[in-house]
């Protein structure tokens, strides 16, 4: 067989390369988005002068994600996943950092674009990273990032220092429309300063922040849509008054949530110390009407209803996700339905704070409750056929005269306490008689789709 001569294969390379440059500018655009924003700054600066500047004109998304698999450039992990990265000694989680740092420092030097779209990173920095935090903050602000994610993960056991957000490297910016903060140190001063000076923030993600202490989110101009505040420890309140708020996720202990003003609210995820929530419904009653979905915890008392309760004419979907022990109604929550009459989608999340005993076989009779025309579709977490959770899912399922989709998830470790311990053969017993049971439960509603996880 006769091999090419060298002038052969010159000409060919010539002509793919001929062929190459010879695509339009969206063929080689449409090339260029195939590749991971982190990977292409790196790539691309060894293309010719075209392809660098087609890159350059992209809208471009970095995600510095330090706990998933990833090699790029000079950076690659030397750990599978953050328990590996635990039990790391501190030299070795020292040089994970610095190959991180000089991973996230390569990448946005290197890029030539005059914007940045979205700037994500994620990992577990010490205080010798917050200089390079500071450099990466200001190359997205001058470039005009319009979504800012910064996470710095810690170890619970280890002393922890949070990165002092600072108003300094963050200057103001009429771009940015989405901040979500994680591990970071941010002031109540500092979240009044962003609010103030980024015009077009709509979404905004506080979590584990230990610097809050009393919070306001007001302003009669903001455009803020979807706020999260989770996990500060030494909040002591909240208040907000935000026109054009659509949802608001709420996370916190016994800290005092004061909704001033927010016409627009249409999502209520309020998940605080099970009993506050309770008592808190009420104080949140001038909201309940408007509200489309709302999502609770609950650690339920004695009492039977939840009073003072208005009717919610616009909600669609509950979920309510309930811690039950010795003694607490799950008819409690019935109030709540009953408060919504023209609920489609109701969502039942059990955890049990007490020892379980051998599942029901048989349904018990339940007494008649007013029957609920529009919710169509059930959905219990958590079921372990006990008493309680059964008398209450039969009850509810006798009353939904229209039920036309029935899921039921039976008999979930993750819902059971974990200081009392189980036997697998208990659990896979307790889970085959709940299996049964929920057959039972749906024997009136032959029509309704039923589905067992």
């Amino acid at each position: 067989m006769e091999l090419p001569n060298s002038k052969m294969l010159k000409h060919d390379e010539k002509d793919i390369r001929d062929r190459i440059s010879g695509l339009s500018d969206d063929v080689l655009v449409k090339i260029l988005s195939f590749l991971p924003s982190e990977e292409a700054v790196l790539k691309t600066s060894f293309l010719s002068h075209r392809w660098k500047q087609l890159w350059e004109s992209l809208p471009v998304s970095f995600n510095f994600d330090g706990l998933i698999p990833v090699r790029y450039g000079a950076y690659a992990k030397s750990f599978e996943n953050s328990n590996d990265y635990r039990c790391m000694k501190g030299g070795d989680r020292k040089r994970e950092i610095c190959k991180f740092v000089g991973w996230v420092n390569h990448v946005l030097i290197a890029h030539q674009g005059s914007t940045i779209d979205e700037l994500r990173v994620r990992f577990y920095l010490d205080q010798d990273s917050w200089g390079y935090v500071d450099k990466w903050i200001e190359i997205a602000m001058k470039k005009k990032v319009k979504k800012l994610e910064l996470d710095f993960l810690y170890f619970p056991r280890f002393p922890r220092a949070y990165y002092p957000f600072s108003q300094q490297c963050f200057c103001g910016s009429e771009f940015l429309t989405s901040l979500c903060l994680k591990h970071v140190g941010v002031s109540d001063d500092v979240i009044g300063w962003i609010l103030s000076n980024c015009p077009m923030l709509e979404c905004l993600h506080i979590e584990r922040s230990p610097l809050l202490r009393d919070l306001k989110v007001s302003g009669s101009s903001l455009r803020l849509k979807h706020l999260h505040l989770s996990k500060g420890h030494y909040v002591q309140t909240v208040e907000i008054s935000a026109p054009n708020l659509v949802s608001l996720e709420y996370e916190e202990e016994d800290q005092i949530l004061h909704i001033r003003h927010a016409p627009k609210l249409t999502e209520l995820c309020y998940f605080s110390r099970f009993y506050s929530t309770y008592y808190n419904l009420p104080q949140l009653s001038k909201y309940l009407p408007q509200l489309v979905t709302l999502r609770l915890s609950l650690e339920l008392p004695l009492q039977e209803r939840i009073e003072e309760l208005p009717t919610c004419t616009n909600l669609r979907h509950l979920s309510c996700k309930v811690a039950i022990g010795f003694g607490m109604r799950l008819f409690t929550l019935g109030s709540l339905i009953e408060a919504s009459p023209f609920l489609h989608k109701f969502t039942l999340e059990i955890t049990n704070k007490y020892k379980i005993k051998k599942c029901l076989r048989k349904v018990p009779k339940v007494v008649d409750r007013p029957p609920h025309m529009y919710l169509k579709e059930l959905e219990v977490i958590g079921f372990l056929g006990q008493p309680m959770e059964t008398e209450f899912v039969a009850c509810l399922i006798k009353s939904a005269i229209n039920l036309e989709k029935i899921v039921i998830h039976t008999c979930l470790l993750d819902y059971l306490d974990r200081k009392i311990s189980y036997s697998k053969e208990f659990i896979e017993t307790t889970r085959q008689m709940a299996h049964k049971l929920a057959h039972q439960l749906t024997e009136n509603h032959p029509e309704a789709e039923l589905i067992l996880l």
